[in-house]
């Protein structure tokens, strides 16, 4: 039976392996988006960004949130 400092981290890196496979899917859409704004789905979360700038801030912020959480455990 895994303990629940295991059960944790396992659920941390299942946290950060969904946050790093949405930021990929940001990065991949700021480089192919040509016109905004631009609406996309990710998962059950819908987005409406009014320029390239916006993507690349969520992509910043969600970089510094799987940052934070590693340094967590």
């Amino acid at each position: 039976m895994a303990s629940a400092t295991d059960s944790s981290v396992e659920n941390v890196t299942r946290y950060d392996d969904e946050l790093m496979a949405i930021q990929l899917r940001l990065k991949m859409l700021a480089q192919m988006a040509k016109d905004y704004p631009l609406e996309c789905s990710l998962g059950t979360c819908d987005f409406l960004f009014e320029s390239r700038d916006e993507i690349e801030i969520l992509v910043e912020n969600l970089t510094e949130e799987i940052s934070a959480s590693k340094h967590a455990y």
